[in-house]
């Protein structure tokens, strides 16, 4: 929290952040659908605007939205043969 604005994880799947996705983010008012572009990392932070905590004036802050990559777990041989592959 920071003033109105909101800060939040986000959990996005390799596959998600590479080819881009729609990703449920939940908000003070509830669940909505976020963009996340075609290759983003982890660094990318998304701004869903308005989706904060309520003014006391009227109106909202924001929701920063920090994308984390998350990998499959318990691994994934496609995804390993890929990588060394690419690796050479």
């Amino acid at each position: 929290v920071e003033g109105r604005d909101l800060h939040a994880d986000l959990p996005v799947a390799l596959a998600d952040a590479v080819l881009g996705a729609k990703v449920a983010v939940e908000t003070p008012t509830g669940k909505v659908a976020v963009n996340v572009p075609a290759w983003s990392s982890s660094d990318k932070v998304l701004r869903l605007k308005g989706r904060g905590l309520p003014e006391k004036v009227g109106g909202h802050g924001d929701l920063y939205a920090h994308v984390r990559l998350m990998l499959p777990e318990g691994g994934d041989s496609d995804l390993e043969a890929l990588m060394r592959n690419r690796k050479r």
